[in-house]
């Protein structure tokens, strides 16, 4: 499996609210560097609820890939993220993976 397939699969989980899967796909040390979250817990642990959370504010919730790019063990991913309004938002994420787990993340949403 490439690193965008495991980002795909990580979308995918995102689209369905499927938090078990973040028990796969997330590194247990796994950091998000979003600064609107600061000091979250690492790995699934921390991602979770954000996820929950999100769904909850927005049942519709759903990643629209436009673009993903991989170079070596970063992929970066340009995305529509529908259900907060009339108009998707583009957002540009980049997730760092190790031995097929992002590990890492950052995201701007516009």
């Amino acid at each position: 499996m490439t690193n965008i397939d495991v980002v795909r699969r990580y979308l995918d989980a995102f689209n369905r609210g499927d938090l078990a899967a973040f028990d796969e796909l997330i590194d247990p040390a796994y950091v998000n560097h979003s600064p609107s979250l600061p000091d979250l817990p690492r790995g699934p642990e921390g991602l979770k609820p954000i996820v929950a959370d999100l769904r909850r504010q927005a049942p519709d919730l759903r990643f629209e890939e436009v673009h993903l790019l991989a170079d070596g063990d970063l992929v970066a991913a340009h995305l529509l993220v529908h259900g907060f309004g009339p108009q998707p938002a583009r957002q540009m994420q980049i997730e760092r993976l190790r031995n097929g787990r992002i590990v890492e993340h950052w995201r701007v949403t516009a």
